[in-house]
């Protein structure tokens, strides 16, 4: 008993001599900085194409003693992508320069690239450090808005940029207007013809923002969305077994698939003809059929396409047998392999409605005469299962222009004969417009409150004046006209769109080049956000985006 409690009593001993402090140690009283950010969340820092990046680390954070001397005992390094790109706490360098140091060998897409900015203690090298994430952008990316011009006859492009920089720790969006922008991305060469249309899809084989294709009366113009450059004229290899003998692009308009959907395109020709091609999910492959899409014994004849969503269907008139078309994408089962297996296979698909609604627009059969102005969404009241048009068009012999909508089954693309809503938001206007209007609508089923109040407006022109006929979603479908206060506006308008994603911006573009852009969160109190000039009259005009199933394309 006697030796186990001296045998505790030791290792007491023992331990108390650990514990006790010799004095041989130097302990070195910490300071770190005093973040005025969340260190564990990035703070964000843009740049792009043949631009600077500034990358300034002071509104980050202060010292809690004093800051002068403070600062003499550390530096600053940023490092990005795992690399050391810059020294110092307020650095300005090319975007080029510092994607190449960072080891980034493409433009930022969905995602930019997460780095740090480091405050080093220059005695022991301890590093105090804050996320950040830089965003490199090409010339043109999401939210710029690009343009058609017709000077005269004679096609052009420009583009006004948004570009959100940093200002005293603030993100600020600024505008810029790029005139002659496609000459200048190839070598002073410009456009030949004149202007027929716009169109944006998500090529990605064509850049990481997609294409553009010019239509003029000399051919189509595919442009890569991410400076403008020239990617190829529409024809030559691009078809299966040749350009069809004839064949004239008039329009073009794109599905832009989805993980289930492969992408598709379908181009107009000048005689009203449909060809179609289909893309992997990975924008390889796929060549324009080189024969027009059957639809029926009775032919077709089709000049422009209207607005739909990025992957929705899309509308378009037949002139000939006066009925409106819709073209989708569809899923079919196909056997493969010597096992008989069955693979699910994207296919275009060109349906004609057929039928005279109870109310509504006769899909299947306007009256001889009929002038088309406007075919585009407007989920102005929620039908399960269905998506609602609103097709604007003149008759002869009346006084007014018809506001008519209609409803298609999204399975089996067939229309709704018998929707009783229409009865009550279906009429003749008391203005008959024309051609020189501009009217836009929006189908889109995303949940902020601005994307659900354009899907139940619609926005029209009339000389200098834009007004909007907005819907109370009810069944009644009851309706109010107002004429928005946009004092802006010195010139006839003739380009109307609204911003893809949000909805809460509207473009205006105008005879006299004027392009304004207008914050219209509330529409009665629309704001200027821009006002400029693109030296020739506004005749097209597409945002750039990414791609969404809820979004609209605005492709009309």
């Amino acid at each position: 008993m006697n030796k186990l409690i001296y045998g505790l009593l030791a290792s007491v001993l023992v331990l108390t001599a650990c514990f006790e402090d010799e004095g041989n140690y130097d302990y070195e009283v910490t300071n770190p900085p005093h973040w005025l950010v969340d260190y564990t969340q990035p703070t964000y820092f843009v740049g792009y194409q043949d631009g600077e990046v500034i990358l300034n680390g002071a509104p980050l954070f202060t010292w809690d003693t004093d800051s002068l001397e403070r600062s003499e005992e550390v530096s600053y390094e940023w490092v990005v992508n795992g690399n050391t790109v810059a020294e110092g706490i307020r650095v300005a360098m090319k975007t080029e320069e510092l994607m190449e140091k960072a080891g980034i060998e493409s433009f930022s897409g969905s995602m930019g690239t997460y780095g740090t900015f480091n405050v080093v203690e220059k005695s022991t090298g301890v590093k105090y450090m804050a996320k950040i994430m830089l965003w490199c952008y090409p010339r043109y990316s999401s939210g710029n808005w690009m343009i058609l011009t017709d000077n005269g006859g004679k096609a052009g492009m420009a583009a006004v940029r948004k570009m959100n920089v940093m200002e005293n720790g603030v993100q600020v969006a600024k505008y810029e207007v790029v005139k002659n922008a496609y000459e200048a991305a190839n070598a002073g060469q410009s456009i030949a013809g004149k202007p027929i249309g716009l169109n944006w899809a998500l090529d990605r084989h064509v850049g990481q923002n997609g294409s553009l294709t010019v239509v003029t009366d000399r051919g189509g113009y595919e442009l890569n969305a991410e400076d403008l450059t020239l990617h190829a004229m529409i024809g030559g290899e691009q078809f299966l077994n040749g350009v069809p003998a004839g064949f004239k692009l008039q329009a073009r308009a794109d599905h832009d698939g989805t993980d289930m959907y492969q992408p598709a395109t379908f181009l107009a020709s000048a005689d009203g003809q449909i060809y179609t091609r289909v893309m992997s999910k990975n924008y390889l492959g796929g060549k324009y059929l080189s024969e027009p899409y059957y639809i029926d014994e009775k032919g077709y004849k089709v000049s422009k396409f209207g607005n739909a969503l990025f992957n929705g269907m899309i509308p378009c008139y037949d002139e000939l047998n006066r009925r409106i078309l819709i073209a989708a994408v569809s899923l079919q089962e196909v056997s493969v392999g010597t096992e008989g297996d069955k693979l699910l296979v994207s296919q275009p698909q060109i349906v004609a409605l057929s039928g005279i609604p109870t109310q509504g627009a006769p899909v299947g059969e306007f009256p001889e005469g009929t002038e088309i102005l406007y075919l585009g969404l407007n989920r102005f009241y929620p039908m399960n299962g269905q998506m609602v048009f609103v097709c604007l068009y003149n008759l002869p012999g009346e006084s007014g222009t018809q506001l008519r909508h209609f409803s298609v089954y999204m399975k089996g693309l067939r229309p709704n004969l018998s929707p009783y809503q229409f009865q009550f938001s279906d009429r003749m206007l008391e203005d008959r417009f024309d051609a020189s209007s501009c009217f836009v609508s929006s189908g889109s089923n995303r949940f902020p409150a601005t994307c659900r109040t354009a899907a139940r407006t619609i926005f029209y022109s009339k000389d200098n004046q834009v007004h909007y006929m907005i819907y109370d979603g009810t069944v009644f479908a009851s309706t109010q006209t107002k004429t928005m206060s946009l004092p802006d506006i010195t010139s006839p308008v003739t380009c109307l769109t609204l911003a893809y994603y949000n909805c809460n911006q509207l473009f205006v573009g105008c005879e006299n080049g004027d392009v304004l852009i207008y914050d219209i969160k509330t529409y009665d109190l629309p704001v200027l956000l821009f006002k400029g000039n693109v030296g020739a009259k506004v005749f097209k005009v597409r945002q750039l985006g990414q791609q969404s199933p809820s979004n609209d394309k605005f492709n009309d």
